[in-house]
């Protein structure tokens, strides 16, 4: 790839502390989206694979994949040092869990890998950076691996925009989520870079992934995965 300005370290968004108790209030059908990613990964990598969680945060996503696959290792990858103190405590005492620091810019831990997930995190980078990231996913993944996506996406024209705007302002306010911290995801929604799901499945398809598909999604938010030749 060629040389280009990379997407610049997020300052601290989120408060760890209480990021864990406002997802469902702020995400739409965050069970559907998590348990969506996680079954993908189950049914596709044997009792005990290798797992990367990329922008793990507090390790919410690896929790869904190791209910699922007790037998897993992760490694737990992300730039926040307050989020990945928090998910060493959720799995304290689980074996074959770690936690790495790191920009998701940053070269991924070595593979190969048996799946690839992320949760709500590659919508901060920009899209130049996306596509390498996608491509750097593929290198680092075993022959018959899965990358799955939970995401934030870019609608496909101002019109619809508008209506997933809408969409998920009438499920925050339904769920109680308090003006204030409503207000604060707004602000934290500035730094978003996000992009439409078809142009992110075509660009798995440039980065070498032979099957993918739209496994989730609500308005604004979907679960996807690309599946590599075994």
């Amino acid at each position: 790839m060629g040389t280009h300005m990379r997407t610049p370290t997020l300052p601290e968004l989120w408060d760890p502390t209480t990021f864990d108790a406002l997802r469902r209030q702020l995400i739409p059908s965050f069970d559907l989206l998590y348990d969506s990613a996680a079954a993908a990964v189950a049914m596709t990598v044997s009792k005990n694979p290798r797992i990367l969680d990329l922008g793990a945060g507090t390790g919410l996503l690896s929790a869904a994949v190791l209910e699922r696959i007790p037998g897993a290792e992760l490694v737990l990858f992300d730039h926040s040092a307050g989020m990945l103190g928090l998910a060493a405590d959720r799995f304290r005492g689980t074996k074959r869990v770690a936690t790495l620091l790191g920009e998701l810019t940053d070269e991924l831990p070595a593979g190969p890998f048996d799946a690839v997930v992320s949760g709500l995190t590659i919508h901060h980078l920009d899209h130049e950076d996306k596509r390498d990231l996608f491509a750097r996913i593929r290198r680092v993944l075993a022959p018959g691996g899965v990358f799955v996506n939970v995401e934030q996406l870019l609608a496909p024209d101002d019109r619809l925009e508008a209506m997933y705007d809408r969409q998920h302002e009438a499920h925050v306010h339904a769920s109680g989520t308090p003006a204030e911290e409503w207000a604060a995801g707004r602000q934290r929604m500035t730094y978003d870079i996000c992009i439409d799901l078809e142009t992110q499945l075509n660009w798995l398809r440039e980065a070498g992934f032979g099957r993918v598909d739209c496994l989730a999604k609500d308005w604004r938010f979907a679960t996807y995965a690309g599946w590599t030749a075994p």
